[in-house]
């Protein structure tokens, strides 16, 4: 102990001797630490990080798998044939992504996170509520009144933290609800839900081609995650058997929730972060540098103290506790540098980025840089140290032969440093240029619409459907109500000073989730419909199953939502004032769709059925081409 304390004063003494030294060699190493344990603070809360609940290895994500190797969410009846039929699944829930809907409270309305989950789905995240009871058997089945658990927040924000908050009636999705429970502060899934409702209220829908749900499980106790995919691939296989052809699920995919929900981010983290550890090595890299041509100056010294019996290992060590000193230093600098480059990157981060709350320099980030620090350390001490004290004490006191032998060989580890220094900072900059030249190729790229002089709102229509309703509520006389309401609003805006064009769709173009998809059937001719909504649904299966169909994007609409956004007209016409609800349904799709559906022939004027999507079970007429965007 006595040895390392002399060695550590000895070393600061030599730090303090020589400020330029120093100063550079900290900052070089600061940087490069701070950097690294920056970007690691992300890596580490959005991909390593366990998910904050009780044994949440067990809990994975499910999903159906298609012929071609595709992911889907699942299909309502393939989720209870699942369900029932499993062997290796303490527990599975089906829910959506949640929805951002308007929710009216004491508070006034607001924009909320909303999710409809069903049973079990709080059994399987292994969370109860804090305040308040879960859902009973009661709430769970189609027609009940509707009741909703809140997350802490929304309760502290929008219920003033009351104790009697059953005795609020919110107004949601069409429905009165009232709260009946309260979750912990840290739960939140999916990501941004506020509130959570039984999604048997809404009854389910039958077809098995209908991916409406996302599905979580949780596996039993000393169940292997291979184990409950062999066990659900079976089922899947055996519901395609005996379903075909009105299945589209052959096989069903298992894999951790955590990696789940960070699939799509994990290559560039990862990327990222390797591409700040070679940053690391060539700010390592220039310290040795420092470190070696310091060493040389000090070489008389080293052998004066080699002749008078100092072993190599003493020397060693006390170059060991130099490069610590100065490594130390550089971490604890970096750990700042990395707490306010935490707070820019979160700044720059997008804002579907998962688990992005988890985000923060904590004790395991911190155990990182200490860890970097120490590696750096060893690294940087070991490397001058052995160069160092090679040299023969006899030449190095000799008249002549000073530092010689030692300045050359270091001559050669320098050089070596430095080409390796080069070539990783090459590496690093044709990847950063090759990064910005399909940055500016991307940004190049024309998207189809105008993109200046546009401002854009989400807003929730007064009197929209009830969630689960849609296709009963579309030729009701409360359906009109809200395109009154939005013909009025359109005018109002058009008449703002400075505004040329008014227009509006159910999905902007590029918006996050995209557009919905789905099929629709190519037909001749409008099916005859009767009153009976069962008959008519019947029919329009049978018809599924016997005419031509195919996939496709789509959204809906206004009259002048293609000329505001400059989307051009190819062929046929746009939506005019006559397109009301007492017309003719008529659409508009785009030239790629055309070319794909109709090659070599005129697509204006063919019918289509798209009565699975919309619940009007009228055909649509064709009445125009309209250039490529995405949401058309």
């Amino acid at each position: 102990m006595s040895t390392l304390i002399q060695d550590l004063k000895y070393g600061l003494r030599m730090l303090v001797k020589n400020p330029g030294f120093t100063a550079v060699a900290v900052i070089t190493l600061a940087l490069g630490i701070g950097a690294t344990t920056a970007i690691f603070s992300v890596v580490y809360g959005v991909l390593l990080r366990p998910l904050p609940y009780p044994k949440p290895d067990q809990i994975v994500s499910v999903a159906e798998v298609a012929s071609d190797g595709h992911q889907m969410h699942f299909a309502d009846p393939n989720f209870d044939d699942l369900r029932a039929a499993n062997h290796t699944l303490a527990g599975i829930a089906e829910y959506d992504d949640g929805d951002v809907e308007t929710v009216v409270g004491p508070n006034g309305p607001a924009r909320i996170g909303m999710s409809s989950v069903t049973r079990d789905f709080f059994r399987v995240m292994g969370v109860a509520p804090i305040v308040g009871r879960g859902f009973a058997a009661e709430d769970q089945r189609q027609g009940a009144a509707l009741v909703a658990i809140a997350s802490y927040g929304y309760w502290q924000q929008y219920l003033n933290g009351s104790a009697d908050f059953s005795s609020f009636k919110l107004q949601a999705v069409g429905h009165a609800l009232s709260v009946v429970g309260i979750m912990p502060p840290a739960f939140s899934f999916p990501a941004g839900t506020e509130l959570w409702v039984p999604r048997e209220v809404f009854g389910e829908t039958p077809s098995r081609t209908a991916h409406n749900g996302l599905a979580v499980a949780r596996l039993r106790d000393g169940v292997a995650l291979a184990e409950a995919r062999a066990d659900l691939s079976n089922i899947a296989e055996r519901l395609y058997q005996q379903y075909k052809p009105d299945i589209s699920m052959t096989d069903a995919s298992v894999v951790p929730l955590r990696s789940s929900l960070t699939a799509n981010v994990r290559p560039a983290l990862v990327m990222l972060l390797g591409a700040v550890g070679f940053l690391l090595l060539v700010g390592c890299a220039n310290v040795a540098n420092l470190m070696l041509a310091r060493a040389a100056t000090r070489e008389r010294e080293l052998a004066i103290r080699a002749a008078l019996g100092a072993g190599r290992g003493r020397l060693v060590s006390q170059f060991l506790v130099e490069s610590s000193l100065l490594s130390l230093l550089g971490g604890g600098m970096g750990a700042l540098l990395a707490v306010w480059g935490v707070d820019g990157l979160l700044r720059l981060a997008p804002t579907n980025l998962p688990r992005i709350e988890n985000v923060s320099v904590n004790l395991p980030v911190l155990a990182f840089a200490l860890a970097v620090s120490v590696l750096v350390a060893v690294g940087l001490g070991v490397l001058t140290a052995l160069r160092a004290t090679a040299v023969d004490p006899q030449a190095a006191l000799a008249e002549g032969g000073r530092g010689v032998g030692g300045s050359v060989a270091s001559s050669r580890l320098g050089a070596s440093l430095v080409a390796g220094q080069m070539a990783v900072t090459l590496a690093l900059l044709a990847g950063a240029g090759l990064l910005g030249r399909s940055l500016f190729r991307l940004l190049a790229v024309d998207p189809g619409f105008r993109t200046e002089n546009i401002v854009t709102m989400e807003l929730e229509v007064p009197g929209s459907a009830p969630s689960g309703d849609f296709s009963s509520w579309i030729n009701s006389a409360g359906s009109r109500r809200p395109a009154a309401f939005i013909d009025s609003l359109f005018d109002r805006l058009r008449n703002i000073p400075g505004v040329r064009d008014v227009g509006g769709s159910s999905d902007l173009p590029l918006a996050d989730g995209g557009p919905s998809d789905g099929e629709f059937l190519l037909l001749d001719r409008q099916p005859e419909l009767s009153m009976n909504k069962a008959e008519d649904n019947a029919r329009l299966e049978q018809l599924w199953i016997t005419s031509p169909g195919a996939d496709a994007d789509y959204c809906v609409a206004s009259e002048g939502y293609f000329k505001t956004l400059g989307i051009p007209l190819l062929r046929g016409r746009l939506f005019n004032h006559r397109d009301t609800m007492d017309a003719p349904p008529v659409a508009l799709i785009s030239d790629s769709l055309a070319r794909a559906v109709w090659p070599n022939q005129d697509s204006i004027g063919r019918t289509i059925e798209y009565g699975n999507m919309d619940g009007d079970l009228r055909l649509l007429t064709i009445v125009g081409v309209v250039g490529e965007v995405p949401c058309t």
